[in-house]
Formats: C-alpha cells, structure tokens, sequence
C-alpha cells in the first residue's frame, strides 16, 4: 500500500521531498463514507421538507464526488492487486551511472544519477523518485534500505537522501 501511495503522491513529494505520506485508501474510503452520509441526510431532509433547486446541486455533487472518490479507491486498489500478483523476481542493482530495476527478463528500468530527485526512506520502503516529471518511481523493502544508504554514502552520488 506504501508503494502505491509513494506512486500516487509522486508531484508532492518533487515539490517537498520531506512530505508527510498520506494514507489515500483510509483518506478516500473516508471521504466517500462522509459524502455518502451527507447524501442520504440530505435526501432524508429534502423528502420530509420538500426539495428545491439547491437541493438538486448539492445532490448532484454529492453524488460526483461519491463516484470520484470511489472510482479512484478502485484504481488504487487495482493498482496494489497488480503489485502483488506479480510473480516475477525482482532485481535492483547500482552502479556508477545509476540505479537498474529488473522484474523478470521483460521489464527494465534505469535511473540516472542526475536523473534521481530524492531516494526517500518511508515506514515499509525505500523509494528512488525520478525528477524528471515522468512519475518514475522505483522502490524496494526497507529490510535493505541499510546496505543501499551505505553503498550511497560511500560512493557519493549527486542525490539528495531524506530518512525519517
């Protein structure tokens, strides 16, 4: 879940790499509970009290912003489903021009060094942040964040390390 939150605040982490993660499947799941209470209140009221052209507004985004809410929790939902069920081995390897993510023999990413933003180390994970705006972001198990902070202090490259 840490991963696909990492992915889909990727704009606000470039912006402020010391960013607070935001948990967006509690945020939305909430947010779409509250709009669908709000929603049945005011349908309740407006049956009771007679509906006018206000009403029929609210009602309607109300109504939008459930479906928003909900359509976005399913993507993200779909999202983390697609990250698990993938069976493939995964391999990330550094050297002196940047960071590889191999998954399997079929997919192959590579970061340069003057390409990397910021490598953030999060709760579960330890995530390198593209900067060029392609919303690349390659992360992996904070069970090695210790050996991957120790082999980039030791050779130094040109990016910025933030650790909570």
């Amino acid at each position: 879940r840490e991963v696909v939150n990492i992915s889909a605040q990727y704009r606000y982490i470039l912006k402020n790499p010391h960013r607070k993660l935001k948990d967006y499947f509690r945020q939305f799941t909430l947010l779409m509970i509250l709009d669908t209470v709000f929603l049945v209140l005011l349908l309740l009221t407006s049956f009771l009290w007679g509906f006018d052209l206000l009403d029929y507004a609210i009602i309607g985004i109300l109504a939008i912003a459930i479906a928003r809410c909900g359509l976005y929790l399913h993507l993200l939902k779909r999202t983390l489903r697609t990250f698990l069920s993938d069976p493939r081995t995964t391999v990330l390897s550094f050297d002196e021009s940047g960071v590889e993510f191999n998954k399997g023999s079929s997919q192959t990413i590579k970061l340069g060094w003057d390409n990397i933003a910021v490598v953030r180390v999060y709760q579960e994970s330890l995530s390198f942040v593209s900067g060029d705006h392609t919303g690349i972001v390659i992360s992996c198990a904070k069970r090695y964040a210790g050996e991957i902070l120790a082999w980039l202090r030791a050779n130094q490259p040109t990016v910025e390390i933030v650790e909570n």
